[in-house]
């Protein structure tokens, strides 16, 4: 449901049909995860837009509202009961819209609204509050006064999160612009270090690598391995990485399914898939093993 969508309608309307497709995605979710484990699937990254509008500041709306939030409360419960039972490990991958340096601090404001929103939503599901259910982001801006005030600022804003995004939060290297795997490892992990006694665990995407690589003094590309291998050290519980390839044509869009199966190079990963094709994606990369 979009804010054009929801401001069509009286609100009050619009409250009850957006109550009920909040607990149609979240019934769907449960039975999404009952189909991983069917289909021997581990992970499940869980939808940014399972619980839509209700970040949204422009239109208020507060979860108490919604005339079936017990119901609510209850099935986001049953999501985590059967991610348990069934041993589905989840994620959350908030929108590119979410970036703690912003140099607009109302983007900021409302990165901290959604990235506690996602915390909370987890929180309700019973999962743990560390990073074996992490919440993904990009630093998601190059254009700053140097990395150092970015860091600085990121973490002004990472500092007033709830203790369920500090406890979850990671970060990935991304497809274009400074932050490629040698820039993310020198400030979120060696500059933090250094300034805040803190690192974020790092996500290596192996796509954006390829479209954004990282060059050595010489100016040659460094090799995929020593990053993968960089960013699996600054994780404290088994790494959760993205994998894909790039469709015919492109750099950056990802593929409808996969070649060849991901690299681990001999470490165990928990692997997010982005292929289009889903699960005949996945039932394609089966059959390649």
């Amino acid at each position: 449901m979009t804010r054009a969508q929801f401001r069509k309608k009286d609100r009050s309307e619009s409250i009850q049909i957006l109550s009920e497709r909040i607990a149609h995605n979240i019934r769907v979710t449960i039975e999404t995860i009952k189909h991983c484990k069917e289909v021997k699937i581990k992970h499940y990254r869980i939808s940014c837009k399972l619980l839509p509008l209700l970040t949204d500041p422009t239109l208020n709306i507060q979860l108490e509202e919604l005339p079936n939030y017990e119901n609510i409360v209850s099935l986001l419960s049953e999501v985590g009961r059967t991610a348990q039972f069934l041993d589905i490990s989840l994620s959350i991958h908030p929108d590119q819209f979410v970036v703690l340096g912003s140099n607009k601090d109302n983007v900021c404001e409302n990165s901290i609204r959604e990235l506690n929103f996602h915390s909370w939503v987890l929180d309700m599901c019973g999962m743990p509050q560390d990073y074996t259910c992490p919440i993904n982001i990009h630093p998601s801006l190059s254009n700053f006064e140097s990395p150092e005030k970015f860091i600085d600022k990121l973490m002004r804003n990472f500092f007033q999160c709830d203790q369920g995004v500090k406890k979850r939060l990671v970060f990935e290297n991304e497809d274009k612009g400074f932050w490629n795997c040698s820039n993310l490892y020198e400030y979120f992990h060696n500059y933090m270090k250094h300034a805040y006694n803190f690192a974020f665990p790092l996500t290596f995407d192996n796509l954006h690598n390829q479209a954004n690589p990282s060059l050595d003094s010489d100016g040659n590309e460094t090799s995929m391995s020593s990053w993968f291998i960089k960013f699996y050290q600054t994780w404290p519980s088994e790494p959760v990485f993205h994998w894909s390839e790039a469709a015919e044509g492109t750099v950056r869009n990802h593929a409808r399914k996969l070649t060849i199966p991901p690299q681990d190079f001999g470490l165990d990963v928990t692997w997010e898939i982005e292929v289009k094709d889903k699960d005949k994606g996945f039932e394609h990369l089966l059959n390649k093993r």
